[in-house]
């Protein structure tokens, strides 16, 4: 798709959330084109030239028929003399002062000062894109401050003030109806695309980014997503961070206590779905699209403390594992890629929240290999994690599969586990013995935990009012 029907197809899809965005230079010369050829074929309608009338009659080129046709001109140079007295009417007309001292270029140190003195963000961007000046950065500018401004606020306060300022909106709007969207600024500011989502999202208007996602807008080919080298050529990489940003927004609603999956996991479906029924999205492997939202859910899933996420749903979380069950369905047969998908199933279920199982992962650090078995750069990976991060996560991934080992009565099972974990991490078995005393420590109180709610509900069972606090009272 070219670029100008990009554009054309963004503003389409603008003008049907919102009230039309101030309009820019070129809109409103486009716009003054339009109004006087539409004013000079209707008066031309109305009123027909004399000299279209007298074309067909025969030239006279002496007595008064003369002087009589050129007494009455034409409605379109009428109209020409009316749309010129009217544009240059003093009031319409930049004087020599004016032009002599132009004002100021805006950009985001300008939209900067504004903000620091009050001015409301949104209005501020509506204003500086009617002037064509409404940049990534002074977008973003105005985003920061808006959410600096609601910063301190409750996260109820927060969906609040989005929703009364319609942010996520009025910012979808400003992109839709410019042409930032193909630009290299807009697919290298991540805040931007990030902070976009959570606002829309915010405002209670997912909608609108699926309408965004489900359109076969590409974006110029010359474009490189930040951080993706495969993007290039790749006109429909840009969902691949929409998509990402919407799940990862439904993973960080404040909660108590443990946290439930299912909405980022609702979301990554429909975007499978999505992306498995487009044939024509110039992506060989169509799955890529989701690899960033698949890897956030699975790190979320299996990297929480105390596993934040145990609230989950069982069948939805099921479903998910299967996506690495299925191979076929996230790339083509590779033996590495392969390993890896293994190797995320055995993480995701260390942590199910019905049926924790350590099986996958004891096979795959303990059973033997051939070299050519991709499992070899699983078990590279481990032994070589490349952040500190990712040493402690290994270590307690070790930790949590030797104590379900030991917990499912394996005692065998969970003694080479942590034999493996000493031999893949030589220089920290210390910390492998620390995180299996933290692991116990950690599933004590929890069981402590869960007898005391037992027993508290066990008590209000007995009370004779414990159905009052769960049904209406009896009419």
């Amino acid at each position: 798709m070219k670029g100008s029907a990009v554009s054309q197809s963004f503003r389409v899809l603008a003008s049907k959330i919102n009230n039309q965005a101030p309009l820019g230079q070129r809109e409103s010369n486009r716009l003054l084109n339009a109004l006087t050829s539409s004013f000079r074929k209707h008066l031309d309608e109305v009123h027909p030239s004399r000299l279209h009338e007298d074309s067909k009659r025969p030239v006279v080129k002496d007595g008064p028929e003369a002087t009589h046709r050129h007494a009455f001109p034409s409605s379109i140079t009428l109209a020409d003399q009316h749309m010129a007295s009217v544009l240059t009417n003093p009031l319409l007309v930049k004087t020599a002062a004016s032009q002599a001292h132009p004002k100021p270029e805006l950009d985001a140190g300008t939209a900067a000062a504004e903000l620091k003195d009050g001015a409301n963000p949104f209005e501020l961007l509506e204003k500086y894109h009617a002037k064509g000046y409404a940049t990534v950065d002074v977008a973003l500018s105005c985003m920061k401050a808006f959410r600096r401004s609601i910063k301190e606020l409750t996260y109820e306060e927060q969906v609040s003030k989005v929703q009364e300022q319609e942010a996520g909106k009025r910012l979808l709007t400003w992109l839709w109806n410019s042409d930032i969207l193909q630009s290299q600024a807009f697919a290298d500011s991540l805040q931007i695309q990030d902070g976009l989502v959570w606002l829309v999202m915010m405002e209670g208007h997912e909608d609108f980014l699926w309408k965004w996602l489900e359109t076969d807008l590409e974006l110029p080919q010359s474009l490189m997503v930040k951080g993706h080298q495969d993007s290039r050529n790749n006109g429909h990489f840009w969902k691949s961070r929409i998509i990402y940003a919407m799940v990862m927004t439904n993973l960080g609603p404040p909660h108590k206590g443990a946290r439930s999956a299912d909405a980022a996991l609702e979301v990554y479906f429909r975007a499978v779905q999505h992306v498995q029924q487009r044939k024509n999205t110039g992506v060989r492997d169509r799955m890529v699209l989701v690899a960033r939202a698949r890897l956030a859910l699975e790190k979320a899933l299996t990297h929480g403390s105390g596993h934040h996420y145990s609230n989950t749903n069982a069948a939805l979380y099921d479903k998910f594992v299967k996506i690495y069950a299925n191979h076929q369905l996230s790339h083509t047969y590779n033996a590495q890629k392969y390993a890896m998908d293994e190797f995320h199933r055995a993480q995701l279920d260390l942590w199910h929240p019905t049926r924790p199982s350590a099986d996958i992962w004891y096979e795959l650090v303990t059973r033997e290999i051939p070299a050519s078995d991709g499992v070899a750069g699983v078990r590279e990976l481990l032994q070589n994690p490349k952040t500190s991060n990712d040493t402690a996560h290994y270590i307690k991934t070790f930790a949590r599969a030797a104590r379900l080992m030991k917990t499912a009565g394996k005692h065998a099972e969970s003694t080479q586990l942590v034999t493996a974990a000493q031999t893949y991490l030589p220089d920290k078995i210390s910390q492998v013995t620390e995180a299996m005393q933290d692991l116990l420590t950690d599933e004590r109180h929890s069981e402590q935990r869960d007898k005391k709610t037992k027993k508290e509900q066990h008590e209000h069972q007995h009370q004779d009012n414990w159905l009052s606090q769960y049904f209406p009272a009896p009419t």
